[in-house]
């Protein structure tokens, strides 16, 4: 027996939801591909001033703002995806519930 409780608000939220956040679901991905993609490059950009030790001052400033940044990106969009992940655990869950009844 199902202990959860369907309800017309859980069903809005998820339609509100979706259309009003999500048009295009692979908007995570791409926040995820830009944090990993700055993190990489400022991974690389380390490598190069192992070459070029006049810029390990240039490196030092920018280092730190690029990893805040690319894991801001990373955590947004693993956020985001999760975030889509639940709305359709909770569409499945709405049609099992139509389909009981």
């Amino acid at each position: 027996m199902n202990s959860c409780v369907r309800t017309d608000d859980m069903c809005g939220m998820v339609e509100k939801h979706k259309i009003e956040l999500f048009e295009d679901t692979r908007t995570c991905y791409r926040y995820l591909q830009a944090g990993f993609s700055i993190i990489l490059l400022t991974f690389v950009a380390g490598l190069g001033v192992l070459f070029l030790p006049d810029l390990v001052w240039m490196y030092d400033i920018l280092v730190m703002p690029a990893l805040f940044v690319g894991l801001g990106f990373l955590l947004y969009g693993v956020g985001t995806h999760l975030h889509i992940m639940h709305l359709n655990v909770l569409e499945m869950r709405e049609g099992d519930a139509d389909n009981h009844h």
